[in-house]
């Protein structure tokens, strides 16, 4: 009977020493921030609409007064695929056998300089443009290689007409 007496006293030792372990518990780990959300009563005010661009902003396209189709004269223009062709949007520039989307447009009085990624020919290359618009509007100039173009159809002088 000493060994279950000595067995029964090693395990109640051993399981009162548990509780007694200097060892303290882990702390619980914080929770993670989490982001604050807008109430969903809440309506949204004006700072919280992004404003639209600015139709002046140089960096957001081609302006007003830049825009339209050009040509090596007046008989050019009413020849469909001259070579003399370009067409400039807020956003695309086309050419007779090229054409692409506007990266970047810089204005400054008459004076614009415009990068495109171009696609023509098989390739996709980025070029700079710099053009200068006549005071009446009616002429489109290629600063780099003198080409002048004027403009077509019915929108002949935008700034004439303003």
């Amino acid at each position: 009977m000493r060994i279950p007496a000595i067995t029964l006293t090693l395990l109640f030792a051993a399981g009162c020493s548990a509780d007694t372990d200097p060892t303290p518990a882990p702390a619980p780990e914080p929770a993670a921030a989490t982001p604050a959300t807008p109430s969903p009563d809440r309506a949204a005010t004006p700072a919280d609409i992004p404003a639209p661009p600015d139709a002046d902003d140089p960096t957001t396209g081609v302006p007003v007064r830049f825009q339209g189709d050009y040509a090596a004269n007046a008989a050019a223009c009413t020849t469909a695929g001259h070579v003399s062709h370009l067409s400039v949007t807020a956003t695309r520039i086309e050419f007779h056998e090229s054409s692409g989307d506007i990266t970047s447009a810089e204005a400054a009085g008459n004076d614009i300089e415009i990068t495109a990624r171009v696609t023509g020919e098989g390739e996709t290359r980025d070029v700079g443009y710099s053009f200068a618009l006549s005071d009446d509007g009616g002429t489109l100039t290629d600063t780099v290689n003198g080409m002048a173009r004027v403009r077509c159809g019915d929108e002949a002088s935008p700034v004439a007409a303003q």
